[in-house]
């Protein structure tokens, strides 16, 4: 065993939840050691006790939810990686856990080497510099896909949308017609159920996409 091995809390108020992802993560590192807190409260509390390198949070917990927990958490710990891990899978949830702090967002149904890569990425010292902010640009394409069947190509699109260029400036970038960018841009606006231009660089920019 390791000299100092890597002290991980699962803060989460659903017994079997915790229990299943403990037994999970120790078949990759026997070495992660483990304490499970079921109240956001009780994990303010117990944090600087504590000390872990690693805290998988929950967004839905009693005594105090974990997006405050983590804006407590974050201004008092800046070295303290914390993954959501949460169910909801709106881009407003997403961004403003990311806003607050988290070093990644993940949804409770994830696949099990999905998390071990994201576990490792957070707990790489290079992380935060290097690699956060296009891994969860990526992983947040990732859930919107999932939820808006919104294509590559058309999250392509949403990126030059956002920064304010014409459908012949997104032609001429992707080498593409100006009809098939009207084409996707209309297809984008019926996934995400909009109906005006105005309203889908609102909806961009409004959830950071």
């Amino acid at each position: 065993m390791k000299n100092n091995p890597t002290h991980i809390v699962i803060a989460d108020d659903h017994q079997l939840f915790a229990e299943g992802l403990i037994a999970l993560l120790k078949q990759f590192d026997e070495d992660f050691f483990f304490t499970h807190i079921h109240r956001g409260d009780l994990l303010i509390k117990a944090i600087k006790k504590l000390n872990p390198q690693l805290i998988l949070l929950d967004i839905k917990m009693p005594g105090l939810d974990g997006i405050n927990a983590l804006e407590i958490i974050k201004k008092e710990n800046t070295g303290i990686r914390i993954i959501m891990i949460s169910t909801f899978s709106d881009a407003e949830t997403i961004n403003t856990c990311l806003a607050k702090g988290a070093d990644a967002f993940l949804l409770k149904n994830v696949d099990v080497k999905a998390l071990k890569k994201t576990i490792e990425m957070v707990l790489d010292p290079k992380f935060v510099n290097k690699y956060k902010e296009t891994f969860n640009k990526n992983h947040l394409f990732e859930i919107i896909s999932m939820q808006y069947k919104i294509t590559k190509r058309e999250w392509e699109i949403i990126q030059y949308i956002k920064i304010g260029e014409t459908n012949k400036q997104i032609s001429n970038r992707l080498f593409l017609s100006i009809f098939t960018i009207e084409t996707h841009r209309k297809n984008i606006m019926q996934k995400l159920k909009l109906k005006t231009p105005a309203e889908l660089v609102r909806f961009i920019l409004e959830n950071n996409l």
